[in-house]
C-alpha cells in the first residue's frame, strides 16, 4: 500500500472536506443527452447522473445528484470534476479506473462511490439507447453491494 506524509494527508483531506462542503456539478441537465440512475435497492439510495454529449462525443456537461451518503457526494464531485469537458472514451475510461481503485475501500464505501460509476455507466447506456431510438426517460442498474455491506444481484432496467 502506498504511504502518505502528513502534508499528503492534509492535502487529500482538505480536498475531501471541499468535496463534501463545495460539491461540484451537483444539480440537474434538462434535455441531457442521457440519464443514469445507480440505485441500492435495499437501501433505496440512489444517484443520479446526467451527461451532455456533443456531437464529437465529448462531455459538453455533467451534473449528479443523489440521495445518498457523504460518500456518494464525494464521489459524484471528484468524478464529474474529473471527466467534465473530456472525451467520452476518457470518461468510461476513468469509470473503469475509479472502480478498480474503490475495491480495496470497505463495502460500504465500495458500495456508495460504485453507485456514481453505475450512474454514469446507467448514463452512457441511455445515451446510446437513445441514438437507437428509445424514449425511456432514464437507465437505471442496481448495485451488487448494497451500501449496507450486503452482497446482491446486479440488474438492468430502463425506466419509461
Amino acid at each position: 500500500m502506498e504511504e502518505f506524509n502528513e502534508d499528503e494527508i492534509r492535502d487529500i483531506t482538505a480536498e475531501v472536506l471541499d468535496h463534501i462542503m463545495n460539491p461540484r456539478n451537483y444539480g440537474k441537465i434538462d434535455d441531457a443527452s442521457g440519464v443514469g440512475m445507480g440505485i441500492d435497492t435495499s437501501s433505496g439510495e440512489f444517484a443520479l447522473m446526467y451527461l451532455n454529449i456533443d456531437e464529437d462525443e465529448n462531455i459538453k456537461d455533467i451534473k449528479f445528484s443523489c440521495n445518498a451518503c457523504q460518500d456518494t457526494v464525494i464521489a459524484g464531485s471528484m468524478f464529474t470534476e474529473m471527466v467534465k469537458g473530456e472525451s467520452l472514451d476518457y470518461g468510461k475510461k476513468s469509470a473503469i479506473l475509479m472502480s478498480e481503485k474503490i475495491k480495496s475501500a470497505p463495502p460500504k464505501q465500495q458500495a456508495c462511490s460504485g453507485m456514481v460509476i453505475k450512474a454514469f455507466d446507467a448514463a452512457v447506456l441511455h445515451v446510446e439507447d437513445k441514438k437507437a431510438g428509445s424514449k425511456e426517460e432514464m437507465r437505471k442498474l442496481e448495485l451488487e453491494i448494497s451500501c449496507e455491506g450486503v452482497e446482491k444481484k446486479g440488474e438492468t432496467d430502463a425506466i419509461n
